[in-house]
C-alpha cells in the first residue's frame, strides 16, 4: 500500500458502496467502530489477523485492498472463469439430459414396438461413443487427477463403444463376423489413436525416447492378431506363412528403427548392421523353412544355402568387418570370405546332385570338379592381387596374365572334366587352345572371345612393363 490515507479511503469507499455503516462494518469483524474509524481516517492499519475477514467483508482480493485500488483485470479474469465454469457446468447437463433422453425415448419406442429390448443395445453403444467424444472430457476436467489422462480416457471410450457396437450389431443379426469385424476396426482405430496414447503421462519415462519403436511394435502385433482371426474364420492353414512373410517384409524397414532406438550394450552399438542382416536373414530362412512344409516338399536345405550364399556376396564383407574377429582370421577377412562362400557353392552343388534321384558317386565328383574350375579365376585373381609379394603394378600384371590364362583354358578343362561322363568333346564344346584364335582369323564366333584374352594379356604386359620400370627407377 501507498501510505495510511489512501487504504483507510478505499476501505470507506468500498463500505459506502455496499451501503453498509461503521457499526455494521465493525461488528461483522467483531472491531470496535473506534477501530474502524482510525482506519479510513489513516491513522492506523488494522490486525494481520484481520485482513482475510476484511477482503470478505469488502468483496475484495487481498492484491486489491494492499495496493489500495480495484484491480479490474483480475475482476474481468475472475468474471470470465467463473462464466466458463458455469458454461461447462451447463453443458455437461444439457448433454445429460440430451443423451438420457434418447436412451429413454428409444427404450419406451422398443419395448412398445417389440415388447423387448432389442435394437435398443444398438443405440446404447451409439450414444456412448459420442459420449466418450464430447462428455468424458468435461468429467476429467472436474477431477485434478484425471486432466492429463482425458485424451487418452475419450479414446479408450470410443473404441470400447465402437466394439461394443459392433458386437451388439453381430447378436442383432445372428451373425458370427465379430471376431474379424472387431479386430479389423481395433488395428484400424490403433493406428490413428495409439501415438496419441503414447504421448501420455502413464509411459514410463525409460520408454519415451523410443516412442516409433514401440508404435510399430504394437500395431506388427495387432496386424499379425488379425490375420491369426482371419485365417481361424477361413479355416486355413495359410497363417504361418503369411506372419513370416510380414515379419520379413516389415523387418526390412522397421528393424532399423528398433536398432537405432533401442539401448543396446555398448559392444553391440557398433554392430547395427550386423544384426540386422542376421534377423533379416533369419527371418528369410524362417519363410523358406514354413513355405517348404506347406507345400510338403524337400528343398528347403539347397533353398536355404542358395539364399545365404547369395546374401553372402553382398552383405558378408560389412559383417567381417563389424565382427572384428581375432588372429590370423582378422588379418585375413578376405581369404576368410572367399573360403565362406566356395564352401557354401560347394554345398549348393552337393545338395543339388543329391537331389537327384539316380545320383552317385562319380556324379558327386563331377560336379564339384565342374564347381571347382569358375572358382580358380577369383581364388587366383585375390591371391595374386593380396597375398603376392610384388609390388601393385606387378601383382595387376600376374591377376591379368591368370585371367587371360583361365579364358583361354577353362573350355578345355571343362572338357575334361565332363569326358568321363559324356565323352571327350561331348561336353561345352569342340574347343582347343587353338580354336579362339583360328576363329578369330576367320571372323567366325569366336571373334569376341579371342579379342578378351588378348586384351586381358595386353594388360598384363603393360603393367608388368609398368612395375618393372618403376623398379629400376627406385634403384
Amino acid at each position: 500500500m501507498d501510505n495510511k490515507k489512501t487504504f483507510g479511503m478505499f476501505i470507506l469507499q468500498r463500505r459506502r458502496e455496499l451501503g453498509m455503516t461503521q457499526k455494521e462494518f465493525a461488528s461483522r469483524l467483531f472491531v470496535t467502530e473506534s477501530a474502524v474509524s482510525k482506519w479510513e481516517r489513516g491513522l492506523s492499519y488494522p490486525d494481520i489477523t484481520l485482513l482475510q475477514n476484511i477482503c470478505a467483508v469488502l468483496e475484495v482480493s487481498e492484491h486489491e485492498l494492499l495496493s489500495g485500488s480495484e484491480d479490474t483485470r483480475q475482476r474481468d479474469s475472475y468474471r470470465l472463469a467463473e462464466r466458463y465454469i458455469k458454461l461447462c457446468r451447463n453443458t455437461r447437463l444439457s448433454q445429460y439430459i440430451i443423451y438420457g433422453g434418447i436412451l429413454l425415448v428409444c427404450a419406451i419406442v422398443n419395448l412398445s414396438t417389440s415388447g423387448r429390448l432389442d435394437w435398443f443395445f444398438i443405440i446404447l453403444p451409439s450414444v456412448l461413443m459420442c459420449a466418450s467424444l464430447t462428455l468424458t472430457p468435461s468429467l476429467c476436467a472436474l477431477n485434478g487427477r484425471l486432466e492429463p489422462y482425458r485424451r487418452l480416457l475419450s479414446l479408450c471410450g470410443f473404441s470400447f463403444s465402437l466394439e461394443l457396437l459392433l458386437l451388439a450389431c453381430c447378436l442383432y443379426v445372428g451373425g458370427n463376423w465379430f471376431g474379424w469385424a472387431g479386430m479389423a476396426v481395433l488395428f484400424g482405430l490403433s493406428l490413428v489413436c495409439l501415438p496419441f496414447i503414447l504421448r501420455s503421462p502413464l509411459l514410463p519415462e525409460k520408454f519415451r525416447r523410443c516412442k516409433l519403436s514401440l508404435y510399430l511394435a504394437a500395431e506388427t502385433l495387432m496386424l499379425l492378431l488379425l490375420l491369426l482371426v482371419c485365417s481361424f474364420y477361413t479355416g486355413g492353414a495359410w497363417f504361418p506363412i503369411t506372419a513370416c512373410a510380414l515379419l520379413f517384409g516389415l523387418g526390412l524397414f522397421f528393424l532399423p528403427v528398433f536398432l537405432r532406438q533401442l539401448p543396446l550394450p555398448r559392444n553391440l552399438s557398433s554392430r547395427k548392421f550386423s544384426i540386422y542382416a542376421g534377423i533379416e536373414t533369419g527371418l528369410l530362412l524362417l519363410l523358406l523353412l514354413v513355405s517348404c512344409l506347406y507345400s510338403g516338399g524337400s528343398w528347403f536345405f539347397l533353398a536355404a544355402v542358395s539364399v545365404v550364399f547369395g546374401l553372402g556376396l553382398v552383405l558378408l564383407p560389412p559383417v567381417l568387418r563389424q565382427l572384428r574377429l581375432p588372429g590370423f582370421w582378422g588379418r585375413n577377412l578376405l581369404l576368410l570370405y572367399f573360403s565362406l562362400e566356395s564352401l557354401l557353392l560347394l554345398i549348393i552343388v552337393i545338395l543339388a546332385t543329391a537331389a537327384s534321384s539316380r545320383a552317385q558317386v562319380g556324379d558327386y565328383l563331377i560336379n564339384i570338379l565342374v564347381s571347382l574350375i569358375p572358382l580358380a579365376l577369383p581364388w587366383g585373381v585375390m591371391l595374386c592381387l593380396r597375398y603376392l609379394p610384388l609390388s601393385l603394378p606387378l601383382r595387376g600384371s600376374a591377376a591379368c596374365g591368370l585371367t587371360a590364362l583361365w579364358l583361354w583354358t577353362w573350355p578345355i578343362l571343362l572338357d575334361a572334366a565332363l569326358a568321363p561322363v559324356y565323352g571327350w568333346h561331348e561336353g561345352i564344346n569342340n574347343y582347343t587352345l587353338a580354336t579362339p584364335f583360328i576363329n578369330a582369323l576367320t571372323w567366325s564366333g569366336w571373334t569376341w572371345y579371342a579379342g578378351l584374352i588378348i586384351a586381358f594379356a595386353a594388360a598384363a604386359l603393360a603393367l608388368l612393363f609398368i612395375g618393372i620400370s618403376r623398379h629400376f627407377k627406385a634403384e
